[in-house]
């Protein structure tokens, strides 16, 4: 039943964070990779929050086999085209909300044509599983000599192709280097492809040039929208693949550093130059390593050992690396706490995804869904490939929320401030954002109702205790029951029921943590 809050709360912002907040704009996801040597069951792990915006819906579902025709053609966001080479792979997906909620408007082009708006992650039928976009740039000389492509592949489309055409993840690492190679890219990226053998990872920053990496077993890395590929050796052509005029272009950029005569390159050196680390990369090495614990941002440059590299201090060829040493093997439930980091996991997560690889076969990848700020949130675990649906909640289309100056009369809302064009400058405006009348129905309303409550509302010591103890303590819950179900013989039927059960108790404890605030 829906029903409206008439002046129900006013949420307190304090302007300072927002004002920090919106200086960190749209790039603020982080990724984790942990081989399945660093993990205590033996899993290849890896993840990322989806960050953009606090209050912006986002849908979970699966997009069925055959949902796109052979020799269709797609048109994505921004020019993009793709003419399908065969019915689409089944797939899980989430998309930003172009539904009936918003008539059908795209809310990152403004389009109504039919596609499906930054599919950001999933894994396919066949057992392909994907990441996409850690949003990375290059450096203005590099951008000079090869520029982005207007029409070129876009965050929007790219997880929408590679998991509708690939069945392995070099395929799917071949199929979008081809494409950069063709009809190049439209902006920068740092993207995951894996299947049950190979976890790859491929960054680009230009029009043309990218470098994809096999991660190794042995270990881990994070990327919190900065490039971290290092020194690597591409005459490794088993476990590196890059653009033919990798070194050329950087050479002509006059950015080049590497060795060109034996073929190596320091790529975040030569495409992004000298940069210092962002804050979010000096959180997660402090909390993946004790020995980091006293870095700062000036401290991790590009040529520092917390850059993936295949070379050794000899220049000899490697397994791939990083200097980054945990303490001890992470179990599951320590890499979901690693989205409770302060600005990693927070209020501008869309929705956060972790991929956990344990083997061959429909249950030998799980996926860990959490819906807005993944600190306040609750991971429930699919088995992707055999997902023939997601509860309800995850696929209401909703109006979007509200911005005013005015304090509304009624609903659901909170302060905020954000950037506006005023007479041809950027000012920061205060103001109210209102929920969707429904949010209740809606598993990213909810969660997102619950955080600005907690966060924002003031909130006292023991209240946040009540919920935080009531979150860890479900989130327990779940891994334990889930620990227990794939035990037994699992089915397309018994997996869908059990998750789409799960999610359906965690949007019911949020629902209630919300609603009890409001009551007191």
């Amino acid at each position: 039943m829906k029903k409206t809050f008439k002046k129900t709360m006013l949420l307190t912002l304090i302007l300072a964070l927002v004002l920090a907040m919106a200086a960190q704009g749209a790039l603020a996801c982080t990724a984790i990779y942990v081989g399945s040597a660093l993990t205590a069951d033996g899993s290849a792990v890896f993840g990322r929050s989806e960050d953009y915006s606090n209050s912006q819906n986002k849908l979970f579902y699966v997009a069925p086999a055959g949902k796109h025709a052979a020799g269709e053609a797609y048109d994505g966001c921004y020019g993009f085209s793709w003419t399908f080479t065969h019915d689409s792979y089944g797939y899980t997906a989430f998309s930003d909300d172009n539904g009936d909620g918003v008539e059908g408007v795209c809310p990152d082009c403004d389009d109504t044509h039919p596609h499906t708006p930054y599919e950001a992650a999933g894994t396919n039928d066949q057992g392909v599983s994907m990441s996409a976009t850690e949003t990375i740039g290059g450096s203005e000389e590099i951008e000079a000599v090869d520029p982005y492509e207007d029409a070129g592949i876009e965050e929007a489309e790219i997880t929408t192709v590679i998991l509708s055409e690939a069945a392995t993840a070099r395929e799917g690492i071949e199929l979008l280097a081809s494409i950069y190679d063709t009809a190049g890219a439209c902006d920068g990226s740092g993207i995951f492809i894996a299947d049950a053998t190979e976890t790859w990872y491929i960054e680009n920053v230009s029009g043309h040039q990218y470098i994809a990496v096999k991660l190794s077993d042995s270990m881990t890395m994070t990327q919190p929208n900065m490039s971290i590929i290092g020194e690597i050796d591409l005459s490794d052509t088993d476990n590196v693949i890059a653009s033919a005029g990798l070194i050329e272009t950087a050479q002509t950029a006059g950015t080049f550093v590497g060795d060109a005569d034996k073929g190596v390159i320091n790529y975040t050196m030569s495409y992004c130059g000298g940069s210092a680390a962002n804050p979010r990369m000096v959180n997660a090495l402090g909390w993946l390593d004790e020995s980091c614990s006293g870095l700062d941002s000036e401290s991790i440059t590009p040529d520092s050992t917390y850059f993936i590299s295949n070379t050794d201090d000899e220049g000899n060829v490697t397994a791939m690396h990083t200097g980054i040493t945990l303490a001890e093997n992470l179990t599951i439930a320590d890499i979901l706490n690693f989205y409770h980091i302060g600005n990693i996991g927070y209020e501008r997560n869309l929705e956060t995804h972790v991929f956990q690889i344990t083997g061959e076969g429909e249950t030998g990848t799980v996926e860990w869904v959490a819906m807005d700020d993944a600190s306040l949130g609750l991971f429930i675990p699919y088995f992707p490939m055999l997902t023939t649906d997601t509860a309800a909640a995850y696929q209401l289309s909703t109006a979007e929320a509200v911005f005013t100056e005015e304090e509304p009369a009624e609903g659901l809302y909170y302060a905020t401030a954000i950037n506006r064009w005023v007479d041809g400058e950027r000012v920061k405006v205060e103001g109210f954002v209102t929920l969707p009348e429904n949010w209740k129905d809606s598993m990213y309303w909810s969660f997102d109702a619950l955080s600005n409550l907690y966060k924002f509302g003031g909130l006292t010591d023991e209240q946040k205790a009540h919920i935080d103890q009531a979150l860890a303590d479900k989130q327990a819950e779940i891994i334990a029951a889930f620990d227990e179900f794939r035990q037994g013989e699992v089915t397309a039927e018994t997996a869908t029921a059990w998750s789409m059960a799960c999610a359906e108790d965690a949007h019911a404890l949020a629902v209630t943590l919300v609603e009890e605030i409001i009551a007191e």
